[in-house]
């Protein structure tokens, strides 16, 4: 059976000992009075600083992908969740972030982005699972550095400063498109995955 390169077990050997410290399922009332529940696994790498939050929704709505978010971590330990994160769970996809050490720009995500896909293939079953990796500003040029060295995702979308947003299609050899006005993250994402996964290319 062949075996999809981002499907492929991390080979770094400084993130291969996850310790997970919380692993429950939580609930978040939406304003709208509706009731969502997801699964939190939290933890860490041992041997490292690094710290991971993955969130997944149930398995009847989850749309086989994740965002992983490169701003600062949060790591809240209630059911109190940020903006992206309960977005990501309502559209269907895993909410990743994590921690960094000073020097790494794209190790540490990596390793905790093949985590997150055998994490969903335990809960959610085999079948391919894609990834997306976005960050703002400075972490948009972490973002660049994760999937110019690394095949752990699918894609990437680089919040920059100004009225655009980048769409990067890891699948294209590196091809890039700018979306004037992009600045509603939930449909930039959307449109990533939907892009990639429809193998439509950038114009130019």
């Amino acid at each position: 059976m062949r075996v999809n390169k981002r499907d492929a077990p991390n080979p770094d050997t400084a993130f291969q000992t996850p310790i997970i410290e919380v692993d429950e399922w939580r609930e978040r009332f939406l304003p709208d009075g509706a009731r969502m529940l997801y699964r939190c696994i939290q933890g860490r790498f041992d041997g490292t600083d690094v710290r991971f939050n993955l969130l997944f929704p149930e398995k009847d709505s989850c749309r086989r992908r994740f965002h992983q978010c490169l701003t600062p971590a949060t790591f809240s330990r209630t059911e109190d969740i940020g903006r992206d994160a309960a977005v990501a769970l309502q559209s269907g996809a895993c909410f990743v972030e994590n921690s960094q050490e000073p020097e790494d720009l794209w190790r540490a995500n990596a390793a905790v982005a093949d985590m997150t896909r055998r994490k969903a293939r335990e809960i959610y079953g085999p079948n391919r699972f894609y990834g997306y990796v976005y960050g703002g500003r400075g972490s948009a040029y972490r973002a660049l550095a994760c999937v110019e060295h690394s095949s752990a995702w699918d894609g990437a979308a680089l919040l920059m400063p100004g009225d655009g947003t980048i769409l990067y299609d890891v699948s294209a050899s590196a091809q890039m498109t700018l979306a004037e006005g992009a600045r509603d993250l939930p449909r930039t994402l959307t449109a990533l995955a939907d892009w990639v996964e429809r193998g439509v290319r950038p114009i130019g």
